[in-house]
């Protein structure tokens, strides 16, 4: 009778994690939010865990597999350090959590080999999960809950006004907002998903077809979830829902999973794969197995992939600057091309920005017509105080006061030629507000989110102090669409050089 073989191969995998989880400590901080009491992490607290388990269930299949290095995988560790870099250098979350997570796999295959990355293909693709879902399916979720949620209430026969994610029934107001876009319910719902499916079939092609089918669930039952709230809240006079729904949007969400589970379970694979590697009277090399690679070329590879993960937080340090001491004031913007300054803005509402370093509204006016020009300065930018960021926005994102009702893009008219800038309505009581939004960094404009980040990593790389700038100009809306937007592009024509100038004297601080 052979000894049971110790567990070598988990212990393996779990160094490899432990060793990426030493060299970007910060980063997994934050990504496991230690620390952070928030409801953003109640299901991705489980994925370490469920790795673990997953990983400790292949223990004997790993006792079978050779070692065997894999030096092209260097390279693979090279990319993912560089874009760990620039996400950490432009505060891109999703580039710096998804690039720690991929270095596990990679660590895996480069120092014991592709037989071993196959083997562990499911506990390793399970710590994607550990990763929030953000960006712009947020925006994208919001748009198609309300769509369903307007759609469901005409089909039922209930009278409601909808302008974007706003809607006007007779019982009260209601706004979808990104807390209710789905996001968290898609992300838990894929890796029960992902878990359910590994556990239950045997075939990749029974496993994809249920985890879509989960993506179907988890979208569609969040459009119901958004529906019902509303239809409830109003049948009962806003007795029932009309606050602290958010209970009642899980239970809903655990229902359709469960039923979901349930048909899912008609399916599953009977009689399992007979997987010798799990049998430990089978943990054993056989003849003619490949040999693993040698003690030196393991220490020699180990050596070269901890300082190929330890050299790019030392790189991150290098790029870091001083901060700069001192207040940081807004130059002013002079009026020209008959434009004049007014004392008090056309009305009281701001975009909302998350901890800039300054921020003042100057306003002006011309034959009658006001522009407010908002302009908030980021010196010096933090993962707490950035520019480019889903935190930014015209409103806040539970903001019970205004509602942004359109969004959009336009091409206005600005120094150095046109300039695409973002556009949105927002709709607060009686007040419309049209509002035009764009970055100023390194003494370049846009509006896209993609190349403001693509700047800042050059200013970063350049050595020169990160200093970015978020700028809105606005108008009552008070006749018609049509006649804001003209005084916006008129405002653009005459003012946009005098802009420019401020923003650069500003940055020169």
């Amino acid at each position: 009778m052979n000894p049971r073989p110790l567990p070598v191969g988990p212990v393996l995998v779990i160094m490899s994690l432990v060793a990426v989880t030493l060299a970007f400590w910060p980063t997994f901080h934050d990504l496991l939010g230690i620390g952070a009491p928030s409801e953003e992490y109640t299901h991705r607290i489980l994925v370490i865990p469920i790795f673990l388990v997953a990983v400790w269930r292949l223990r004997f299949e790993l006792t079978t597999l050779p070692i065997r290095v894999f030096w092209p995988g260097l390279i693979a560790l090279a990319g993912a350090g560089m874009v760990w870099l620039a996400g950490e250098l432009t505060f891109i979350r999703l580039f710096t959590e998804t690039a720690v997570i991929a270095m596990v796999p990679i660590v895996v295959l480069t120092v014991f080999g592709c037989r071993w990355l196959w083997a562990l293909s499911f506990p390793l693709f399970f710590l994607l999960f550990v990763v929030p879902i953000q960006g712009a399916l947020v925006n994208l979720q919001v748009d198609l809950t309300a769509k369903f949620a307007y759609l469901g209430l005409l089909a039922t026969g209930i009278p409601v006004h909808r302008e974007g994610p706003y809607f006007e029934l007779p019982t009260g107001k209601w706004s979808i907002a990104a807390a209710c876009s789905g996001v968290e319910y898609l992300s838990a719902c894929m890796m029960l998903a992902a878990l359910y499916a590994w556990t239950m079939y045997t075939t990749t092609r029974k496993r994809a077809l249920f985890m879509a089918g989960a993506v179907v669930v988890a979208l569609t039952g969040n459009w119901l979830r958004a529906y019902l709230t509303i239809l409830i809240a109003h049948l009962s006079d806003n007795r029932f829902l009309r606050h602290g729904h958010g209970t009642f949007g899980w239970l809903l969400f655990a229902a359709l999973l469960f039923i979901y589970c349930a048909i899912g379970w008609r399916f599953r694979d009977h009689e399992a794969l007979k997987d010798a590697g799990n049998n430990p009277a089978n943990a054993r090399l056989q003849p003619g197995s490949s040999r693993s690679s040698s003690a030196l070329k393991l220490v020699t590879i180990s050596v070269i992939v901890l300082a190929a993960l330890f050299v790019w937080p030392l790189l991150k340090n290098a790029f870091a600057r001083e901060q700069r001491s001192g207040p940081i004031e807004i130059a002013n913007v002079s009026p020209t091309s008959g434009w004049s300054t007014v004392e008090n803005p056309s009305v009281d509402w701001t975009p909302t920005l998350t901890n800039p370093s300054r921020q003042r509204v100057q306003s002006f006016e011309k034959n009658g017509h006001k522009v407010d020009v908002f302009v908030g300065v980021f010196a010096g930018q933090t993962w707490a105080s950035k520019l480019v960021t889903s935190v930014n926005g015209l409103i806040a994102p539970e903001s019970s006061r205004w509602s942004l009702v359109e969004r959009g893009s336009a091409s206005v008219p600005h120094l150095e030629g046109d300039l695409e800038v973002k556009t949105g309505v927002v709709l607060g009581g009686d007040k419309r507000i049209m509002a035009w939004q764009w970055y100023w960094i390194g003494g370049r404009s846009t509006a896209n989110d993609v190349k403001a980040k693509l700047e800042q990593l050059r200013v970063r790389l350049g050595g020169n102090y990160d200093s970015a700038d978020w700028i809105t100009i606005y108008t009552l809306v008070d006749s018609s669409p049509v006649t804001a937007a003209n005084t916006l592009t008129e405002f653009m024509r005459d003012m946009s050089e005098p802009l420019e100038r401020a923003l650069a004297q500003t940055a020169r601080q």
